[in-house]
């Protein structure tokens, strides 16, 4: 009888190792130019984040956290632009930074590696 417990408990577990992983969301994707990118940053991130990404834009002030300042390493650290893609994409709750669900795959990628690119070189 013991068997067939411990048999029940590692069978799921088995199975659910041979399911196919689900596909990062912007795997495949190409993105858009960096002067394209740019050009989304300064219409639609710089009233907030700054032109340069510093996070002084002419809202900061209007703002309930200010925006974090991009050029910054730290800031950069440990994120992918498929992350920032998604933040970007799906905005961040409880702060002032609004979601682009109108933004293509691309725009969005491309946008994500726009902001990385402004912080200085990870060392």
């Amino acid at each position: 009888m013991k068997h067939w417990r411990m048999i029940t408990l590692i069978v799921p577990s088995v199975l659910s190792a041979c399911e196919p992983a689900s596909a990062p969301p912007f795997a495949g994707v190409s993105p858009v130019s960096r002067q394209r990118a740019a050009v989304l940053f300064a219409e639609r991130c710089a009233i907030c984040h700054g032109a340069k990404g510093d996070g002084f834009g002419p809202r900061r002030g209007s703002l309930y956290r200010k925006p974090p300042d991009f050029r910054q390493p730290e800031w950069r650290r440990s994120r992918t632009s498929s992350e920032v893609a998604g933040l970007i994409r799906d905005g961040i709750r409880g702060s002032d930074m609004p979601a682009w669900p109108s933004l293509e795959p691309g725009e969005l990628l491309g946008l994500a590696e726009y902001v990385l690119s402004l912080a200085e070189p990870l060392r």
